[in-house]
């Protein structure tokens, strides 16, 4: 990911020559910025998506695709409620429909969280093989394991701890909203998800959306390995994405330990999360 918090989200998805951003909630200039430091130009990306109309994840959106003359993928529900949207021109998402987007199909399905109109998550499908993203939920569906179940990367929301949250300092109301089923996933949600429902082809965990407040890294992974390794699924890597710089890349069929500025490189699909 490029970036990934309650600041700013974007996640580039490469498979080739063929570049897409999900979410740019970081400002053009930080996204270009952060492209440039694994070595990919702004410019060879060819579409953006979003998953829903919170600034977090549209501040840089519009801008994006003006310059690049890009088109913005998004529901009508999403478009309808984004303030101030001046794109070069719009892509249709639909739920429960499958949208191919430069060589990608997103299969595309609602989730649960407190944006004003509908929320999204996808199944990404590839050439090699299928990636799971779900960054902002407030619960794990069925639909969301069923989805999940055949993929072999999974980005997922891993935003707080239950007890630090808490005993925070939000307010009670904020508390509440986080901790709903409308507002984001708990360490505690993910790991019963990863406990019980991750699928067997599943290679690798990225956990994301984690906040500044009331989680941190290393908890956050900690409580996921915990489960995996109770559910006998210590093969699976585990990733954190960051706020403040790109996290560390992802290569389906080969798990990448190097430095990410030499991911643009490689010929099958990588993902700088």
């Amino acid at each position: 990911m490029l970036g990934s918090g309650s600041a700013g989200n974007a996640t580039l998805l490469q498979d080739g020559d063929q570049r897409v951003l999900i979410d740019v909630g970081l400002s053009y200039r930080e996204v270009v910025r952060r492209l440039e430091s694994i070595g990919v130009p702004a410019a060879t990306v060819g579409a953006v998506v979003i998953t829903h109309a919170h600034g977090d994840h549209t501040r840089g959106a519009g801008l994006f695709s003006r310059r690049h003359e890009v088109p913005v993928y998004a529901t009508l529900k999403t478009r309808a409620i984004w303030k101030g949207a001046d794109v070069a021109r719009w892509g249709d998402l639909q739920c429960d429909a499958t949208t191919k987007i430069c060589g990608f199909r997103f299969v595309t399905f609602e989730v649960s969280h407190d944006a004003a109109a509908e929320t999204v998550a996808f199944c990404i499908e590839s050439s090699n093989g299928d990636i799971g993203f779900a960054t902002d939920l407030g619960v794990v569906t069925e639909t969301l394991r069923t989805k999940f179940r055949s993929c072999r990367l999974i980005v997922m929301e891993s935003n707080h701890a239950r007890d630090l949250l808490q005993v925070g300092p939000y307010s009670q109301r904020m508390k509440a909203r986080i901790a709903g089923e409308r507002g984001h996933l708990s360490n505690e949600e993910l790991a019963l998800f990863v406990g019980k429902h991750l699928g067997r082809s599943v290679e690798c965990l990225v956990l994301a959306h984690l906040s500044r407040v009331n989680n941190t890294p290393e908890l956050a992974a900690m409580t996921c390995r915990e489960a995996l390794d109770v559910a006998g699924r210590s093969d699976v890597r585990v990733l954190v994405a960051h706020q403040d710089c790109v996290a560390e890349s992802v290569e389906l069929g080969l798990v990448f330990h190097g430095n990410p500025a030499d991911m643009h490189i490689q010929r099958q699909q990588a993902l700088p999360f």
